[in-house]
């Protein structure tokens, strides 16, 4: 330590032991060298994921500056040779000419620069290398005398330990910055709340939920969660006690007090936190304002009451219906749907339909628009899944002429052509969380601005939504929105698959072949009991939407199978005589007469309705045959 300037070294370790912010740090460090090692150049180095990288430089001219983002070292003019030596060895180099030292003599920075002092300290921290501080003085032959590497070791030290705290203090101010700024800005209420009732804090979302102008004063507002803010004290022994057994509560739902003394349903959220040693600091959770699901769930209730009388009849009748609006079934399972749609459209309630692929979503929603107050408005279906995540906005809220290249006049958007009526969400499970958010907004009554507009649009619309996903199921794994699920899922209507209402399938059977057989020239042809049987025991993986096409093909190709197996279940000339043997009070002439029918019909199909070819497979002459086909009424307009 002799001949180094004490008070300059007392001076530089306080700077850097009381400098804490990181970026600060660098440029206090570049400088310092530069001031008192008689650097021309100085460039601090710091090891990040194995690599080294530049993050301050400075030179004795323009002082210092700290790099954002870091650059490897070897993009700058720097001895990649020195830097690597040292980086291996630990071993400080000092170099009174570099140019003339033959371990870096052949450098290509080296030899362009014609560098003459160069010195290159190794940054240790507990034995393990964090950094590399590299100083130049290309004019000055022997800058770095022994005193001023002494110096520099020692601040090295230092730097070290002053590195590490500031990495270390950098890295928990940007994670406080990140969770400070989902505090204050989540669109949910968050809390914590001490075991003996008092507020610890509230994000701002939490104190507007309640009537507050401010967080600050709803602290200064409430003494007591129990007293002041709980409608039903006894809810928060229940919330209490749930959160002692399972060390979690997720939606409970709770009535508060507000401001102004009015009261909100929420959806509460929570988890205890514990201190060192096991003793209970706080609760902190989240809260959903839930007020109108409740509501409307209340006047639900309350409706079906005061329905009750009226529907005992209109219930009683569908006992023995078979078809309500355009859907077919009478099974008890339909029934019991039928019932949750006559109560679905005496309110303005939102619906989600569920049910499988083919079980008719889309029939049950339609259905509720058609019987409820809002049928003389449109009911507007879209395809959730089917529409991209950047054509959302245009879609749903329309746009303005010009807002975009292609957009040559005005269009409306879904929520504006189901004004006054029904939007239909199919697939509402497949809606991104983004587009969950803008959706929200515009349903909860914040309106929504079509693109390229200026003004707020408004518009009255109910939802009916369908899936075939758990909606509570996405949920809990974050990928819909608890806010938005509360929003849409006020009533439930679950469809039943065909295969636990088999009983329907002679009527759904009957309907479909009514529906095909009238648009053909000729009544279709019967099935037999065997395809009866054979349908009735089907899985009907693809539910109605199967049945009605299997229906739909026996019609037009005059051929029965099933899609899934392409197993042909009745083909054969003696399944024709079954078919007929099974109406009973035939006579023979007449069963004579349909099975020559179907033979005929059967040649023809087989040749694509060619007549020769036909003839011949029968072994008829062509005069026999088409005399024949004129008798059965098998001519040419045939």
């Amino acid at each position: 330590m002799k001949g180094l300037n004490l008070s300059t070294m007392i001076r530089v370790s306080q700077a850097i032991s009381s400098e804490i912010d990181f970026d600060r740090l660098l440029s206090m460090l570049v400088t310092i060298m530069i001031e008192n090692a008689g650097a021309q150049n100085a460039y601090l180095m710091l090891e990040t994921n194995d690599k080294l990288l530049v993050e301050a430089r400075g030179t004795a001219e323009q002082g210092s500056s700290v790099l954002r983002p870091p650059i490897p070292f070897e993009k700058e003019a720097l001895s990649d040779a020195i830097i690597k030596y040292v980086a291996e060895t630990h071993e400080v180099i000092v170099l009174d000419e570099a140019c003339k030292d033959s371990r870096f003599s052949n450098d290509d920075h080296i030899q362009s620069q014609s560098s003459k002092s160069v010195l290159c300290v190794p940054i240790l921290h507990k034995a393990r290398m964090i950094g590399i501080s590299y100083l130049e003085n290309p004019q000055v032959v022997g800058a770095f005398t022994p005193l001023k590497l002494e110096m520099l070791k020692i601040i090295s030290a230092q730097v070290a330990i002053s590195i590490e705290n500031a990495r270390l203090f950098d890295r928990v101010r940007k994670a406080e910055n990140k969770y400070r700024n989902i505090f204050e800005n989540a669109v949910e209420g968050i809390f914590q709340v001490s075991n003996e009732g008092k507020i610890v804090s509230v994000n701002p979302s939490f104190a507007r939920t309640l009537g507050y102008e401010s967080r600050e004063d709803m602290t200064k507002s409430i003494g007591s969660v129990q007293r002041d803010l709980y409608v039903e004290p006894t809810q928060r022994q229940e919330f209490s006690r749930l959160l002692k057994e399972n060390n979690a509560v997720n939606g409970f739902e709770v009535e508060f007090y507000r401001k102004d003394r009015s009261r909100i349903w929420v959806s509460m959220h929570a988890r205890p936190i514990y201190d060192t040693s096991g003793k209970l600091k706080y609760v902190e959770g989240i809260i959903t304002d839930i007020t109108e699901q409740r509501r409307a769930r209340e006047a639900l209730q309350k409706s079906e009451k005061l329905l009750r009388h009226e529907n005992i009849l209109l219930r009683s009748n569908l006992q023995d219906r078979y078809k309500f609006s355009n859907i077919i079934g009478k099974s008890p399972a339909m029934q019991g749907v039928y019932e949750l749609i006559i109560n679905a459209s005496t309110t303005d309630a939102n619906v989600v339909v569920y049910g499988e692929s083919g079980t008719g979503k889309e029939l049950a929603a339609r259905a509720i628009h058609d019987n409820s107050r809002r049928n003389n408005h449109n009911f507007i279906p879209v395809n959730c899944g089917a529409i991209p995540q950047n054509l959302f906005e245009s879609e749903f809220f329309g746009y303005k002429k010009g807002a975009f290249t292609g957009a040559v006049r005005d269009k409306s958007g879904f929520l504006s052509q189901a004004d006054g009526g029904t939007l239909f969400l199919d697939e509402i499970g497949e809606l991104d969380l983004n587009n969950q958010v803008k959706l929200l907004r515009a349903l909860e009554g914040g309106g929504y601005m079509p693109v390229g507009g200026s003004e707020i649009e408004q518009h009255d619309v109910r939802i009916i939504a369908a899936t075939n996903r758990n909606l509570h199921e996405l949920v809990s794994k974050g990928i819909m929105r608890e806010d938005f699920f509360y929003r849409i899922h006020i009533i439930p209507i679950s469809l039943p698959p065909l295969r636990k209402r088999k009983e329907d399938i002679p009527l759904l059977i009957e309907h479909f072949m009514k529906e095909y057989g009238n648009n053909g020239k000729h009544a279709p042809l019967p099935l037999s009991l065997k395809a009866h049987k054979a349908m009735y025991n089907h899985h009907w993986p693809g539910n109605i939407r199967e049945l009605q096409n299997t229906i739909h093909r026996y019609i037009t190709l005059h051929k029965f199978d099933f899609m899934e197996t392409h197993k042909q279940i009745e083909t054969q000339a003696d399944e024709l005589l079954e078919t007929a043997a099974d109406n009973e009070g035939m006579g023979y002439k007449d069963l004579l007469k349909n099975f020559e029918k179907r033979v005929f019909l059967k040649a023809l199909e087989r040749h694509q309705w060619h007549r020769e070819k036909a003839a011949s497979s029968l072994g008829l002459s062509r005069r026999t045959f088409f005399r024949k086909l004129a008798k059965i009424g098998l001519n040419k307009s045939a």
